[in-house]
């Protein structure tokens, strides 16, 4: 019997497929890139002509797709997804519910909010493959992309102000002091518990004045729009502040014209670039995205996973798991990851015993072959 692996472009391919192969696990791939995660008839005809007369034990997919859900409810198969974004981008989460699904989340916090609403979701971190990002720096070289702090992603630039801008003062404050709010805490996500139905209710009602189109503002597009305005304000100051004493690299297709002092790397692609980023970088920045509630990002995994120095907000799992100050460094205010960031610049043996460690403590801990097993043994199968 063989598990049916479906990919797209997603950033765990490589390692999950070779630990498949190291665990010799019979497989078999089936790769679609969607254009709508929650609708698409094409697809749902090559996966059933797929599955159709097979033996396979399971599917297998990184982030949960309500579609091969649908189908694998249909043939009666288990269906094992293994989700890295924060949040799970779908509308339907009643498809998470179905009795096919084993759901993993690499964000405790996040698992346990979805068992709140009825989903079996399970908690396990993500993994990273050290062969495959070693074999990427050693041909990309690490002179190219040798920077004293770096920071590859996203500068969340939002439309807050567009839709912000309908509002009466009375909301637009209220919103200001949800940003603010969550703005000042590190290891804690408040948003959810701030946006209350009555707020929601007004918004919408100056809404309904202001245009005649029908907009209805949702709880969790809400709370998203906040998260990733309060992610991007915090990544704007902390580089916006190192840039002005230290040279900074920034690795993404985003771009403001207010950081004048900060160095526009463009994109960084994930297997044949990110690594030599990581690797050359005397201090790589991780700046969690505010939805991500305890987890470990991979970005951070994959930093360590590179033998780079990391340097984070507070994450709960991330101090669960690495030992503060001896396998990374973590930060609990800007002003804190300031004075971190300049003492590691400063002291060069601390810094590469950190990162030395950290990537020891990946290699043993967070392979794909154990999360696997793991995956395997946590839903009854053996591997």
């Amino acid at each position: 019997m063989k598990i049916l692996f479906f990919q797209w472009h997603s950033f765990l391919n490589k390692g999950m497929e070779r630990a498949l192969k190291k665990l010799d696990i019979g497989y078999d791939t089936f790769f679609y890139q969607f254009t709508d995660w929650e609708k698409d008839d094409v697809f749902l005809e090559r996966l059933k002509k797929k599955i159709k007369g097979t033996d396979y034990r399971l599917v297998l997919s990184v982030n949960f797709s309500p579609l091969i859900s649908e189908v694998c409810e249909e043939f009666g198969l288990p269906y094992i997804s293994w989700v890295y974004d924060s949040p799970v981008h779908i509308k339907d989460l009643e498809s998470m519910k179905r009795s096919c699904n084993h759901i993993y989340f690499f964000d405790r916090g996040q698992a346990e909010e979805y068992r709140r609403a009825g989903i079996p979701a399970k908690h396990l971190p993500l993994a990273v493959d050290v062969e495959v990002f070693g074999k990427a720096i050693a041909g990309a070289g690490t002179r190219k992309y040798g920077s004293e702090i770096s920071l590859v992603g996203k500068l969340y630039q939002t439309d807050y102000s567009y839709f912000t801008a309908p509002l009466s003062e009375y909301l637009r404050g209220y919103l200001e002091g949800i940003v603010n709010s969550q703005m000042k805490v590190y290891g804690g996500y408040l948003i959810p518990e701030l946006i209350t139905q009555e707020l929601l209710n007004k918004m919408n009602e100056n809404y309904k004045k202001a245009a005649k189109d029908g907009f209805v503002m949702g709880r969790r597009e809400l709370e998203f729009m906040l998260a990733c305005e309060t992610t991007g304000r915090e990544r704007y100051l902390a580089l916006s502040l190192l840039s002005r004493h230290y040279p900074v690299d920034l690795y993404s297709t985003d771009e403001d014209k207010r950081l004048n002092h900060v160095n526009y790397c463009g994109y960084a692609d994930y297997y044949k670039e990110m690594p030599a980023v990581f690797a050359g970088s005397r201090v790589n920045l991780n700046i969690s995205l505010k939805t991500v509630r305890t987890g470990i990002p991979l970005r951070v995994l994959d930093i360590m996973g590179c033998q780079g120095f990391v340097l984070s907000n507070y994450q709960e799992e991330i101090a669960e798991h690495f030992v503060p100050g001896e396998e990374c460094v973590l930060y609990e205010s800007l002003e804190d990851m300031y004075i971190k960031a300049d003492y590691y610049l400063k002291h060069e043996a601390e810094r590469e015993r950190i990162a030395a460690a950290g990537y020891e403590k990946v290699k043993r801990d967070f392979a794909f072959e154990q999360r696997l097993r793991d995956m395997m043994r946590m839903m009854g199968e053996k591997p």
